[in-house]
């Protein structure tokens, strides 16, 4: 479904990405959005439960496609409660990573972390594909 979406590519002085979505006009068709959306409806669901709040926002959501030589340097997610990784195709050694400490994602997994939390996607070095969907979500409480 991505390779549907036009080729678009940042290259700017902190990101070298081959294929996204993230900057193409809003009318462009996402086919992939609806399945996503669903896929991460149990995950969110927890998350918000978990929390003692009463719902959960997705702001916007966006893919990134990562090849030889590509990369995503130290950044955040300003106004959000959470920056989210879902692991689409994810080789040994390329998940995101962290300033402080280190996470190994795998292919299928989701990773939710505060929004303000520094944190990249290294080069990658081999003849490899990476590809993510990354997501900001914020939670509601409700206070009773």
């Amino acid at each position: 479904m991505f390779d549907k979406i036009p080729k678009n590519s940042i290259n700017i002085q902190n990101e070298n990405i081959v294929h996204t979505d993230w900057s193409i006009p809003a009318e462009i068709d996402r086919e992939y959005g609806s399945l996503f959306l669903e896929l991460i409806k149990p995950h969110m669901t927890k998350i918000t439960k978990d929390l003692k709040c009463s719902d959960y926002e997705v702001q916007n959501f966006w893919f990134q496609r990562y090849e030889q030589k590509n990369y995503h340097s130290w950044h955040i997610h300003p106004h959000a409660h959470f920056a989210n990784v879902y692991f689409v195709e994810c080789p040994k050694g390329f998940s995101t990573k962290f300033m402080h400490f280190d996470k190994e994602c795998n292919e299928g997994d989701i990773i939710s972390f505060p929004a303000f939390l520094p944190h990249s996607s290294p080069v990658i070095t081999e003849n490899t594909m990476k590809t993510i969907i990354s997501f900001n979500t914020s939670i509601h409480y409700d206070p009773l």
